[in-house]
Parts: C-alpha cells; structure tokens; sequence
C-alpha cells in the first residue's frame, strides 16, 4: 500500500459529530477528507427553508438545551440567530383519550398518581447516578441491571398505570424502542448522562429551550460550506483497512487514503463497513448488536396558535396504544404556528399498520382531542419517517438491549489503532442529543491532533 495521502484524517459522517470534527481539524491547519454517505449533509439533523408553507422546518434533531455549551458557541461562530423555544400555558396528560391539565410544566395537581410519578423519578435518578456517565459499563451496579428490561424494573418499581403509561412514552420516543427491548442499565445511564429525567422531557427547562431561526440543519451546510471540495456526499463507506502508516477508506473502487479516520456515525453504521483487520470483539459486537431507534416527526401547521387562546403549551403526553410527545413548534418567524409530534417504538410499529390517510387523521383527531375543534383548520402536514432515511435507518439514538452495555459498552468510545469514534453515541454526556454529537466530534478532533503532532 502507497503511504501518499489524500489527507491527514477521513472523517466518515458529514451529521454534526463529524462535520464539527472536521471544521475543528481544518481550523487547525489539518488536511481534512469529511465523507458522507447520502447526498446532503446534517445526519439526524435536516432542515427545509422553502418546501413547507409557513418558514422553514426541522425535520430532524433541532433543540438546544438549557446547559448545552458546544451547539449555542458554534451557532454563534456560524452567525445563525438563537430564540427560545419556552412556550407559555399548561401542559397536558392524557391516558387513553381522557385529557388531565398540568399547570406550567406541572402534573395535575389533583392527580392520584402524581405522587408516584415524582418517586419513580427519584428512584429512575438514583439508579442512573450509581452507573455514573463516565464508565457504566465498570459499575459494580451494572450486572445487574444489564440483565433486566426496562419493562421488568417498572414491573418490580410502579404500580400506577398511568406512571407506566408516562415511563413508556419517554423510552419509545427518547431511545425509540419499547421497554422490553431497552437494557435498565443503559435506560438509566441514558437518563443521567442527559442531567436525569426531568431535564430530559422538560418543556421550560433542561433539553428543550432554544432552537435556531431557519432550522438545525444550517450548522453542518455551512460547516460544509467552509470545507468546499473536501465534502465528499454520495459516498458511502464500504471499507476500512488500516495498516502501520496509515488508513486507506473506500467506497466501492474509490478509495483515500490518511494517516488517521475518524467514524462520526452510530455504531450500526459500521456494520455494513468490512474492516481489515478485524475490529476487536467488544467493538464488533457492539455494531452487531446495538440497532438505532426508531423514530417519527409529525408537523401540522396552522394559520395561528389557537392552542394558546385556552391557555396551553401546546405540549402534551399522549399516552395509549398510540403514544406521542406534543409541542408547540412556532418560531417567532415564521408565519405559521407548528404543532410537532413523536411518536417512536413498539407504538410506531402499530403506527406504521395504518395507511398515510388514515395515519394524518388520526393524528388530527388527537389534536382536536387535545386542543379543540380548530385543530381540524390544518395548513400544511408532513411526517418523517426516520427509519426510512437512507443510510440512517432509525432515530433518534442507538439503543442497547440486555447484557450489551455491560460486555461492550467500553467500544463506544475506544479507539482502534488509527481509527477514532465520534457521534453522539459516543459522547460522554448528552448522547443523543446534537450536543452531545458535537462534543463526540471535539473529543475525536482532540485525540487525532494529538496523535498528529
């Protein structure tokens, strides 16, 4: 093999994780090769700005929390304007179609399973806090939970169904994937890496605060910008082999070459990669067995936020067979207002048995349901369906069943000689969120400038 290189470092994945890798790297003076395989930029972030009436969309990934560091200091490099994302009025719960009003970011107070739902968190915090975010996987906890689903812990911890109905919501939609298929472990090492569970379904605090005017998917187009002819789209990795001097990347007959890569993508992704040499077992095994969530976005938007006129947010736990996460989506520039809804897990799958009629009504009845007669006055619909995106195959983050996190959850975040890992798998805090992405890319920017030097 030549030891001429194309670049210093291949960074495979143009989503937030490793376009910020790469633009960290090229800031650097680093001859830089970001390489993607669809044919756009963002990952699991991606916007529109002239398709949808009303201004642009997010399709994907598009909050900014309230202790995110990395996302709001690289908008501002990038010159993209942040707005609030707090929405004034009550929330609501609602089990099986029976509607419960929650003042402000609170559970109805006359509620008899308040009381219970406050202690679940407790008790879902506690156990997070034993794993730690820094080593889980070296817990002396972790066997333990490693060896039980979600749905057993809430089995043996909750007695309330609608406390079981709330837990559910949370896991299909925040790890796209039912309770009995989520490891406890990872559940609750998922939860304290994102500052607990409140700070995670949050609507006036924690993860959900702030967005960009114009949408999320402007970070990695302009990032991409800045990179010109070293973007490579259309360009999906096939291959990988390393050897003493350097890493050789194909993509069927095309090939670079560098002295490192970086991999910005969930660990699935490199399941349909072919590495030479071998990856280590607890690596391999974790792109074998760890599957991405599965995830939908519904956007409905109106001529004005009539939700606000009864006093609500527009936020909502919809809890039943069919379960979603509601909020008001508007943003003050936009000329609609934007009802967003999620719907993830086993409760997507019985989502995808309807026809795209029969699943667009059904989400407006629930809507009317919630907040009255006028959501039926619908502008504009559109669902995104993220476990049909190319190359991505679900949202909005990997997810680990039993026994996985224990054996090789130390993979997520190991190098392999001259190949790095990013992503927001692999972040330290915040996976599953861009800010954690991005922090999954500083890292991996971090270690390879190193080795460089």
């Amino acid at each position: 093999m030549s030891n001429q290189t194309d670049a210093d470092v291949i960074v495979i994945g143009a989503g937030p994780s490793g376009s910020y890798a790469a633009k960290l790297l090229h800031d650097q003076g680093v001859r830089v090769k970001l390489v993607e395989a669809k044919d756009r930029v963002g990952g699991r972030t991606w916007s529109t700005k002239s398709d949808a009436p009303g201004g642009p969309i997010d399709f994907g990934g598009q909050w900014i929390g309230e202790t995110h560091v990395l996302l709001p200091e690289l908008g501002a490099e990038l010159g993209l304007e942040t707005v609030s994302s707090v929405k004034p009025g009550n929330d609501l719960f609602v089990f099986n179609g029976d509607v419960e009003v929650g003042e402000e970011d609170q559970v109805p107070s006359g509620a008899s399973w308040a009381g219970e739902l406050s202690r679940s968190f407790e008790l879902l915090d506690e156990v997070g806090t034993r794993l730690g975010w820094a080593a889980p996987w070296a817990s002396e906890h972790v066997g333990e939970l490693d060896s039980m689903t979600v749905a057993q812990w809430l089995e043996q911890n909750v007695q309330s169904s609608e406390v079981r109905l709330i837990h559910e919501v949370m896991v299909n939609i925040l790890n796209g994937a039912s309770t009995t298929e989520v490891s406890m472990a990872y559940w609750a090492y998922f939860v304290h890496q994102g500052e607990g569970i409140e700070s995670l379904i949050g609507t006036r605090s924690g993860a959900q605060v702030a967005w960009f005017i114009g949408g999320m998917g402007q970070v990695t187009e302009l990032i991409a910008d800045k990179l010109g002819d070293d973007v490579h789209l259309n360009w999906p990795v096939t291959r990988i082999e390393q050897d003493p001097t350097g890493v050789t990347v194909f993509s069927g007959e095309r090939r670079l070459r560098a002295s490192f890569a970086i991999l910005a993508a969930p660990p699935s992704a490199g399941s349909r990669m072919i590495f030479d040499p071998p990856l280590p077992p607890k690596r391999a095994q974790l792109q074998a067995r760890a599957p991405m969530g599965r995830l939908a976005k519904i956007q409905v938007r109106y001529d004005e936020p009539f939700w606000q006129e009864r006093g609500l947010s527009g936020a909502a736990f919809e809890c039943g067979d069919l379960a979603f996460w509601l909020f008001d989506g508007s943003k003050p520039t936009d000329s609609l207002a934007t009802i967003v809804g999620f719907i993830g897990g086993k409760h997507l799958d019985a989502w995808h048995a309807l026809s795209p009629n029969e699943r667009e009504k059904r989400f407006i009845e629930i809507l009317v349901n919630n907040f009255g007669d006028k959501a039926r006055d619908v502008r504009y619909v559109h669902e995104t369906d993220w476990t049909v995106q190319p190359w991505t195959g679900g949202a909005p983050v990997t997810f680990m069943p039993t026994g996985l996190l224990s054996s090789a959850g130390s993979a997520l975040r190991e190098p392999v000689d001259r190949l790095h890992f990013a992503g927001t798998e692999a972040a330290p805090m915040w996976s599953g969120y861009i800010e954690g992405a991005l922090r999954a890319g500083k890292i991996a920017a971090g270690d390879v400038l190193a080795r460089l030097a």
